[in-house]
């Protein structure tokens, strides 16, 4: 049975071109070295007197699985025994900490800044908790040290490195496991978090007419397309209910690479070196659409 130095992560990228149990090492090393990042942010904020050593072992049998080891190298060891080592500083505590950064990064990604932050009490461990109450009555209840750690634009630069590959054509999610703890990124969340700025100040909403190429199209609840402007690929949802309805009825064939001539909602903001950064969010209208190969007409 291991001790409080020692926890096991289990890292699971899934997708089209894993199912050979083969992956690009270009892809696989960056997020590796991301993830090994996350933990060491985290280690300098709550146990800036401890160290933390990740061990990458085996792939599993039948899917593209990394078996990540976290443990405090030799010389934190006897501080866990010591009298005045907190809660926090275990590696189960640190791995608290990052699966509840995941799971408020996927939510703050999508622009849901909670209401009201409230102290909780703590955990069985001794960590403080906070509830995260949202605009609309959900809420969350999470380590105050998960919260925190989002605050860090070092971390969530981490955070983004680690789900990146997911944003390759072919690599569909990344699944993150550790005892009960489990926690799954698609590629429409890795796509948010990839866009979330901690910092980010002044942001302001407006609706353009563009002309978009939609790369891959989506009308399951929640889903969203995967479109281009030419310069830029990213995920936005499609809010006209009435093109849908059309989709639907089977009055609009559909097809890969189609062409559409739209309202889009776009978001601006200054990030915290003063850059305006955009951002497309959701179709408004869809005035007008066509195939790749057919004649313009108002575009």
């Amino acid at each position: 049975m291991r001790g409080p130095e020692a926890d096991t992560l289990y890292v699971r990228y899934d997708g089209e071109v894993l199912r050979s149990h083969e992956m690009d090492v270009k892809q696989l090393a960056p997020a590796l070295l991301s993830l090994a990042k996350a933990f060491d942010v985290i280690q300098k904020d709550v146990a800036p007197e401890a160290r933390v050593h990740l061990n990458a072992q085996a792939t599993r049998e039948g899917s593209f699985t990394i078996d990540l080891l976290l443990h405090f190298v030799n010389e934190a060891e006897g501080l866990l025994a010591g009298p005045g080592v907190t809660a926090v500083v275990n590696a189960s505590g640190l791995m608290a900490i990052y699966f509840g950064a995941v799971r408020l990064v996927k939510r703050f990604a999508n622009h849901v800044n909670p209401a009201t932050v409230e102290d909780a009490g703590r955990d069985e461990n001794g960590l403080d908790l906070v509830d995260i109450i949202f605009p609309d009555g959900s809420k969350m209840r999470e380590l105050k040290a998960s919260v925190e750690a989002l605050k860090n634009p070092e971390f969530v630069q981490a955070i983004k490195g680690a789900v990146a590959p997911t944003l390759e054509d072919g690599i569909d999610l990344v699944q993150f496991q550790s005892g009960t703890r489990d926690e799954t990124v698609d590629t429409e969340e890795a796509d948010a978090i990839s866009h979330y700025d901690p910092k980010e100040k002044e942001r302001t909403e407006d609706t353009v007419e563009i002309v978009i190429q939609a790369l891959d199209v989506s009308f399951r609840e929640n889903g969203k397309w995967r479109i281009t402007d030419g310069i830029k690929t990213q995920f936005v949802t499609l809010a006209d209910e009435q093109f849908k309805k059309r989709v639907l009825d089977g009055e609009e064939a559909m097809r890969a690479n189609d062409i559409y001539r739209v309202d889009m909602r776009v978001e601006k903001a200054l990030d915290e070196n003063n850059r305006l950064t955009t951002r497309y969010v959701a179709i408004v209208k869809v005035h007008e659409h066509r195939g790749v190969g057919e004649q313009p007409t108002l575009f």
